[in-house]
């Protein structure tokens, strides 16, 4: 009943070919790994101080989710597309997700406008239909998530504002009560959480970049570093390893901007002339 069957199925059914194909699309706005490639290059072009606290949040939002799920058990549609990792399905990941980034963006960037909120709720509710129409949630699912998110993001900016430091620590307890109780990809959280943790540890000594070309360079190399990581995790099925793994690929998003900050000043700015 509180899934709402029977208004998913109707939505579902009555969704057009064309418009189940741009759902597709969509639904990858609220997915981990464009949102994690999306506050990567924010974080490396951006305010880091923020964009690391809304990363922090996103894992908070993670782990919540993972442990919420396997607590509760409800499996998904079973007339939707086959999902792989996570059995799961109330509450929605994607829609949480979506609540808690597009959501927190606009709170920690204190744009609360209406413009803004109406742009956030736009991006949340098509995230979250995506997700009724391909079949791989409920409408319940979907409306608890968003709920979920929009509590996590005002309870995570009273209780610890704009403190990377904080957040990962109470991302990372989260993780670890996720991976206690067994809950799929729970050790995505967990070493996302620790990798960032110790990354916003040291983050007042991650440099800017000096100029758009450094700022340039340091996303293409960012992003196949981030690439390559995520390749070699696929491969890693120690369940140590991959928290490690995780802990590893999230502290170097943070600290990259070291690594490309100690090259010669001529690879970082070929415009750099020396007389």
């Amino acid at each position: 009943m509180y899934r709402l069957t029977g208004i998913s199925r109707a939505i579902r059914e009555g969704t057009p070919p064309a418009l189940v194909d741009a759902a597709g699309v969509v639904t990858l706005f609220g997915g981990a790994t464009a949102l994690l490639f999306v506050l990567s290059v924010a974080y490396w072009v951006g305010d880091r101080r923020r964009v690391l606290t809304l990363v922090g949040y996103a894992f908070v939002a993670l782990g919540t989710v993972l442990l919420l799920k396997t607590l509760i058990g409800a499996p998904r549609p079973p007339a939707g597309t086959p999902y792989e990792g996570d059995p799961y399905g109330f509450p929605s990941g994607h829609a949480t997700a979506a609540a808690v980034v597009y959501g927190g963006a606009a709170v920690v960037y204190e744009r609360l406008d209406a413009r803004m909120l109406g742009a956030v709720g736009v991006a949340v509710a098509a995230i979250a239909l995506s997700r009724v129409v391909l079949g791989v949630h409920y409408l319940g699912d979907v409306l608890v998530g968003a709920a979920l998110g929009a509590v996590l993001v005002s309870g995570l900016w009273v209780a610890v504002g704009r403190d990377p430091l904080r957040v990962f620590a109470f991302a990372s307890a989260v993780g670890a009560v996720a991976v206690a109780v067994g809950a799929p990809e729970s050790l995505l959280a967990l070493g996302g959480s620790v990798g960032g943790l110790l990354g916003g540890a040291v983050l007042d000594r991650v440099p800017d970049p000096e100029s758009r070309v450094e700022a340039g360079l340091l996303v293409v190399l960012g992003v196949g570093t981030v690439l390559a990581l995520d390749g070699l995790l696929g491969a890693v099925a120690s369940p140590a390893l991959l928290i490690v793994g995780n802990a590893l690929l999230v502290s170097t998003i943070v600290l990259l901007p070291v690594a490309v900050a100690v090259l010669p000043a001529q690879l970082r700015d070929p415009d750099i002339h020396y007389y």
